[in-house]
């Protein structure tokens, strides 16, 4: 009877906690990234699936961690935003690393995001049992958007240095590889990027003017 007794209060001072300190919705973003679009062209912004998200546990004053879709299409995004620290330059296939996956043929590729040249991003395929994934990242800060970590400290230790402020921030999107057709995987990631790498630029001015985008 004690240990009912003591198993239902228990039970009721863990859901009291519940109610009090409510899990973070991740996909709703916080601080600088609430103004991040739930639509990138036909791609819809939805909830987050913590059992398919890959999560970085970084020290970050802001992330976004959000599923979208198209059709029978899934993409995720991930931003992890910092300001006056260093923090986002991490190397991300550690963090598949550890969870199992197999990180593979890594690489650069290009991304249409409406510039001349396109945007060049990184590239690497993660594999694990009935789990591929096709995995694109980059950083950007102040007047860099770059594949090289080092360039981007380097880009803001410089800013923090000369203005006493920086911010940067990690982006990376990833696709599950559908029936072991990559291209087919690679094409809709492509699409979905670029439009992201075309809207954020606002979102990241947006959150050093303390405004929402128009």
């Amino acid at each position: 009877m004690i240990r009912f007794v003591a198993a239902l209060a228990l039970l009721a001072m863990t859901a009291g906690y519940v109610v009090l300190h409510p899990p973070e919705n991740l996909a709703a973003g916080r601080g600088a990234l609430t103004s991040t679009p739930a639509r990138f062209g036909a791609w819809n912004g939805t909830e987050l699936s913590f059992e398919d998200a890959v999560i970085d546990e970084l020290k970050a004053d802001a992330v976004l961690i959000r599923r979208y879709e198209r059709d029978q299409e899934v993409a995720w995004l991930c931003i992890v935003y910092h300001q006056n620290r260093r923090y986002g330059a991490h190397e991300p296939q550690l963090c598949y690393e550890s969870q199992g996956y197999i990180v593979e043929r890594p690489g650069l590729h290009r991304l249409d995001d409406g510039s001349p040249a396109g945007l060049e991003v990184n590239r690497f395929v993660a594999e694990r049992a009935h789990d591929d994934r096709l995995v694109y990242y980059w950083w950007t800060t102040a007047g860099l958007t770059t594949t090289d970590k080092n360039a981007f400290r380097n880009r803001m230790a410089m800013a923090g240095a000369l203005e006493n402020r920086s911010w940067g921030a990690f982006v990376r999107v990833e696709a599950l590889i559908r029936d072991g057709n990559e291209a087919r995987t690679a094409a809709a990631l492509d699409e979905f990027a670029g439009k992201v790498a075309r809207g954020l630029p606002a979102v990241f001015a947006a959150a050093q003017s303390g405004s929402r985008p128009s």
